[in-house]
């Protein structure tokens, strides 16, 4: 424990010293003192780097793998972060050191059981790319096949464990103490990371989303997705087939983009409304190019699965917009939204007419879908609609390919790409198998409904002429009430122990020998502990309720000069 205690404090002191030197200057050049000369580093601090996203997500890269996925995760949560740190946080790049080649020999025989000569006729030393979290080495099995080897990095499961500890505590200290993490909630998205980097840290997950993958598009001979080794994979070592080719961000100059493009669209739209599952790092390091004009997929680490509801309500939001119905996006929004409290549905509308109104003379062409997307998001958050993750993860997915699609094609018209495989999705929706299998299942509900109405109204009837029926009235008097009520009772029982307490210390220690101006001391002593016992309870009870949490939005705000 004292071990794992030190582990901790050195890492918050290393974090400290990062977090310090991506800010620090600034505070100086706020408070107008001279900075004092900077101690040597090995990586010298960016003090010319422009403030604000740019550097958050500097700081974050070097903090580690982590924090990366921290800024990946914040990344898709346009309600906790404004337009420009999202556009920063998406270009977030996963690097590292290299391991040496001994290591990752070590860590193959370590995750498969056998020595690397044994199972590899070869492995590469030079890495074909690597990460905080694992780094890929190019191979060939023996059989001769071509393989791409994904080495998890020692210890790094420990290093992310604690860094994830570290920030449970710091969301909740600021669950407790901030004002705003009502609606930020810091725990979830703490959470949120953590369900992400475990999933992320066993290979046998990307394996399996590898596989899932590969089944749906056997009908896809255009887009390749990599082979998995089953007998050389483990949690900590992934063997996939070695695609060859060129990422996206260095195509050749003779290739067809605007034809790429076109077939990008037409997979993300494949992915979503036909698959139910998509890629949800899609960046074009992940996209690769092949000779023969395919072009294949890598990086399974992260997928996002969409349920038939879900498929349903994208359908009618995406038409929605597109035909500027304010009010089916309102209600579309109220549906999705995980509010705990009363939201007017007239308020969110007016608003919803204000955003599509200023898109009002714009062609599909000259939307910037992300922004849209965004602008649409930040509305729900402002009447407190808390939006699932998953939409909000395919948001930044979609946000990802459109900025490919424009980089390869700025003329492109992907609402004209997709119209037809939308009406064709729309169509099968309706079609005679669709509607037979919902009349089917709304018969089946019926069907339930009608054997089990009969039974509640009965058992509501029984509990009526019984007394046994309880009726709980909610509302702010009453919740005041009951408060009162608490203190009041806190008080008094505060008060009886500290009578207690006193009587008890006198009738005890009267006895004592020890005196102090003709009393007993320690009933002195014992008095005085229980009058702090009634004076602090008192005090709790009457200032609780006024205590307020801090608020950064007015802490950090502009002040008037």
């Amino acid at each position: 424990m004292l071990a794992s205690t030190a582990k901790n404090l050195g890492r918050l002191r290393q974090i400290t010293a990062v977090v310090g030197k991506y800010g620090y200057a600034e505070l100086l050049r706020r408070s107008d003192t001279p900075a004092a000369p900077a101690a040597p580093t090995e990586t010298p601090a960016p003090t010319h780097a422009p403030l604000g996203p740019r550097r958050f997500r500097l700081m974050l890269e070097e903090l580690g793998a982590t924090f990366i996925k921290f800024g990946q995760v914040l990344s898709t949560r346009p309600d906790l972060v404004s337009a420009p740190y999202v556009a920063e946080l998406r270009t977030l790049q996963d690097s590292c050191e290299t391991l040496d080649f001994a290591d990752v020999e070590q860590a193959i025989e370590t995750g498969l059981g056998r020595a690397p000569t044994e199972l590899f006729d070869s492995i590469e030393p030079l890495p074909l790319a690597t990460a905080s979290i694992a780094q890929v080495h190019r191979g060939r099995t023996k059989d001769g096949t071509e393989v791409a080897i994904k080495v998890q990095r020692p210890n790094i499961r420990d290093d992310v464990r604690r860094d994830i500890d570290l920030l449970y505590h710091v969301a909740h200290l600021l669950d407790a103490v901030v004002e705003e993490s009502a609606m930020t909630e810091p725990i979830g998205v703490v959470s949120e990371l953590d369900k992400a980097l475990t999933e992320e840290l066993n290979f046998l997950n990307e394996a399996s989303n590898c596989r899932t993958f590969g089944a749906l598009h056997e009908n896809r001979p255009d887009i390749v997705i990599p082979t998995v080794f089953d007998e050389l994979s483990s949690s900590t070592i992934l063997t996939l087939s070695y695609v060859a080719g060129v990422p996206f961000s260095r195509l050749p100059p003779d290739v067809d983009r605007p034809a790429i493009a076109e077939r990008l669209v037409r997979e993300a739209f494949d992915q979503v409304f036909l698959d139910g599952v998509y890629h949800a790092d899609p960046h074009p390091g992940n996209l690769r190019y092949l000779p023969d004009g395919r072009y294949g997929i890598l990086d399974f680490g992260l997928i996002g699965k969409l349920t038939p509801q879900m498929q349903e309500t994208l359908v009618v939001l995406a038409m929605a917009v597109s035909v500027r119905d304010a009010d089916t996006v309102a209600r579309t929004l109220y549906r999705l939204g995980q509010g705990d409290h009363r939201v007017n549905l007239s308020d969110v509308r007016d608003d919803t007419v204000l955003l599509l109104n200023r898109y009002l003379d714009r062609s599909i062409a000259d939307i910037d879908s992300t922004l849209l997307m965004q602008e649409v998001l930040t509305l729900g958050m402002k009447h407190k609609l808390r939006i699932p993750a998953e939409y909000t993860m395919l948001a930044r997915a979609g946000a990802t390919i459109e900025g490919i699609v424009r980089d390869l094609d700025p003329s492109i018209d992907a609402a004209a790409v997709a119209r037809p495989h939308a009406e064709r999705l729309l169509l099968s929706r309706v079609g005679p198998e669709q509607v037979q299998g919902g009349l089917y299942r709304a018969l089946l509900q019926f069907q339930g409904l009608s054997n089990d109405v009969p039974l509640q109204l009965s058992q509501i009837l029984s509990d009526l002429s019984s007394g046994n029926t309880q009726v709980r009235v909610m509302g702010m008097p009453l919740e005041r009430l009951q408060s009162a009520v608490l203190i009041a009772g806190g008080m008094i029982a505060g008060a009886v122990v500290a009578g207690a307490f006193i009587i008890g210390a006198f009738i005890s220690l009267a006895r004592v020998s020890w005196t102090m101006f003709g009393l007993p001391l320690f009933g002195v002593l014992g008095a005085a502990l229980g009058i702090g016992v009634a004076l602090g309870v008192g005090a709790y009870a009457l200032f609780r309720p006024r205590l307020k949490k801090l608020s950064l939005l007015r802490l950090m705000g502009p002040r008037g000069q």
